[in-house]
């Protein structure tokens, strides 16, 4: 991951060296004045979340102690993009609420081994459940949002390129709620000090979930966005963008409720980190009239594995106490979108 931060760094700085040369040249289809546009969105997210514990072992070190998959498949959504342009200058104001729905299946992981016995096994997965997993709506009656505030700053090196720096700041929420199910659990072998596989069908324990509520999970990702842009425009009707974004600062705040646990229990996941994100997107847009356009972009982003502050509490008790194990988790995604832009 090192070397993922590395990479990135590099290519901010690149983008900050390389930009400022094409300042002197604005050959392109500049705005003059003012410029504005409105553009409804629907679309689908197709990738998953991931919450993360991780083990401190005294003969392996750092390791994966639990997982929880969240699907994403998909995850559908409407919004509003408003950009305003004035002169090279512009200001994007894009939205995406999410649509109470089922959106995959949840899966909960372990590997028990080493936290209980010591013994350096932090291969054996010895815990599987697998959930039907939703989109659940929050009192507004959306289940999440993605909320971004960008700016540019455009140079135009040829008629047909128009190349612009960015900077964003985006806000992301998912509310997740995980059902019924099945879950596998290796039994523990006290005499040879080891707790079985999950899927020893002759040493495990299954529990039917069904009719249950297992897991809440509200998950938050908070980022600063830099990269750039490149316009290209192949012909009067029709535009192809291309950008490319590392995160400066990236945090992931999670909150979940686990409810099948004796007794229940809540946990608030914090890490934070700069350089540990990534986010590409492609979008095309044409021309139908003068003030009208079709669009469609897709966006991929993609974050390191995260680790951070684990704080848990009880049901019943009033505050949260911090673990010693850390947590953290992953965010990776594919957005697909269509819009009907409008301006003038």
């Amino acid at each position: 991951m090192k070397a993922r931060r590395f990479f990135a760094a590099v290519v901010f700085l690149a983008t900050l060296a390389v930009v400022p040369t094409f300042a002197q040249d604005d050959r392109g289809q500049r705005v003059d004045g003012w410029a504005f546009s409105v553009e409804p969105v629907f679309g689908a997210r197709l990738g998953q979340c991931k919450e993360i514990v991780w083990g401190n072992s005294k003969t392996v070190g750092k390791y994966k102690l639990s997982e929880l998959v969240y699907d994403l498949a998909p995850a559908w959504y409407y919004g509003l993009n408003a950009q305003i342009q004035y002169k090279r200058f512009g200001v994007n104001l894009l939205s995406k609420f999410f649509i109470p729905s089922k959106s995959g299946r949840m899966t909960d992981s372990d590997w028990q081994n080493d936290s209980k016995f010591s013994n350096g096994n932090t291969s054996t997965k010895t815990d599987y459940s697998v959930h039907d997993l939703f989109l659940k709506a929050n009192n507004g009656g959306i289940a999440g949002f993605d909320l971004e505030l960008q700016t540019d700053f455009r140079f135009y090196p040829t008629s047909f390129l128009t190349l612009a720096p960015l900077l964003s700041f985006n806000a992301q929420y998912l509310n997740f709620r995980a059902k019924n199910g099945t879950g596998y659990y290796g039994e523990p072998d006290y005499g040879n000090k080891i707790i079985h596989s999950y899927d020893d069908v002759n040493h495990r324990r299954v529990e039917d979930f069904n009719g249950k509520t297992v897991i809440d999970y509200d998950a938050y990702n908070l980022f600063i966005w830099s990269g750039l842009r490149a316009d290209f425009l192949p012909c009067s009707w029709a535009k192809i963008s291309l950008a490319s974004e590392v995160a400066l600062f990236y945090a992931m705040i999670d909150h979940d409720h686990h409810f099948t646990t004796i007794p229940p229990q809540y946990f608030i996941d914090i890490a934070y980190s700069p350089f540990y994100a990534f986010r590409q997107t492609v979008k095309a847009e044409f021309k139908i009239k003068k003030h009208f356009s079709i669009c469609q972009k897709t966006l991929f982003l993609i974050t390191g594995e995260s680790s951070g502050m684990m704080y848990r509490k009880l049901e019943g008790e009033s505050k949260y106490k911090k673990e010693s194990a850390q947590a953290g988790g992953q965010l990776m995604y594919i957005d697909l979108e269509l819009s009907l832009k409008f301006s003038w």
